[in-house]
């Protein structure tokens, strides 16, 4: 067995403490997780009516053997993401055609902050991708190839 020089014996020892003392690291009184924000008017116009009521993540898809009223629209039914229904939100392009639509406490901002909790700016990682493409979720309502999902990217990129 080989015997460790004196400097060779400090070093390990120096290593070692430095780990022993670095277990945690304190955020300080005022750590915030920042809060991620997403195009708004992006959501209401495309990502609401082209993904999450288009492919009924809301009511559920019955001839898919899902039961009525049993998917999102159901909060007591689903552990995240519960939605509101509503009438779909008139736009122009990119952009709602009557803000009345979408203003605090209307169901589609409901529906828009309810989204954005399982939204990431790497959109393959975020839940509103990777359960609907079957992983823990009841059934799979996107395939990775779906158009759709390049609404969900576009999303995420957006600032």
């Amino acid at each position: 067995m080989q015997r460790l020089q004196p400097l060779a014996c400090v070093r390990v020892l120096l290593a070692a403490a430095v780990l022993a003392a670095c277990q945690t690291v304190d955020p300080g009184p005022n750590f915030v997780v920042p809060d991620e924000r997403f195009d708004a008017d992006y959501f209401f116009c495309h990502v609401e009516p082209e993904v999450l009521f288009a492919k009924k993540c809301g009511s559920g898809d019955p001839a898919a053997g899902d039961a009525a009223n049993g998917c999102h629209f159901n909060a007591s039914a689903v552990s995240g993401m519960a939605l509101v229904d509503h009438p779909a939100v008139v736009c122009n392009g990119d952009k709602p055609a009557d803000r009345s639509q979408i203003g605090t406490g209307s169901a589609a901002q409901a529906n828009l902050q309810a989204a954005t909790l399982v939204m990431s700016r790497d959109y393959l990682t975020a839940p509103i991708y990777v359960r609907p493409t079957g992983s823990n979720h009841p059934r799979a309502v996107l395939a990775k190839d779906d158009p759709v999902v390049d609404i969900l990217r576009t999303w995420a990129q957006q600032p």
